[in-house]
């Protein structure tokens, strides 16, 4: 099953999906995709912002610390300025698995001013 979830969902609404789908199938397993900030450089497609690397790494701590109630609370404007697209992905991860153990983080890094995060995470 696929789910799209709109840049204009609120917080909320993306963390209810995520315990709705959750609700509905225990058990399943996720596959949550969602780009980081594009603006960690000046040739980023954002251009560089300086909140951009603070905001990644918010994302990261709270995948590797298993801090999933971080991931809920991320701003939505600021995601948009930052061009962070996966933030709602990340708060329907949020409200799917409530919590979660410390994850692997696999990769992060920013090539071409865009962070990329892959990581594996299981509820708690």
């Amino acid at each position: 099953m696929l789910w799209s979830v709109s840049g204009d969902e609120t917080s909320a609404g993306c963390v209810e999906l995520g315990r709705s789908l959750a609700e509905r199938h225990p058990g399943a397993a996720m596959l949550v995709m969602g780009d980081g900030t594009a603006r960690r450089t000046a040739a980023a497609p954002g251009h560089f912002d300086e909140r951009a690397e603070g905001f990644d790494g918010c994302v990261e701590r709270a995948l590797r610390e298993g801090d999933l109630g971080s991931l809920a609370l991320l701003d939505a404007d600021l995601a948009h300025e930052l061009m962070a697209t996966g933030r709602p992905a990340w708060q329907v991860l949020a409200g799917a698995l409530g919590s979660a153990l410390p994850g692997s983080p696999l990769y992060a890094d920013a090539p071409f001013g865009v962070c990329y995060l892959v990581a594996t995470l299981q509820s708690a």
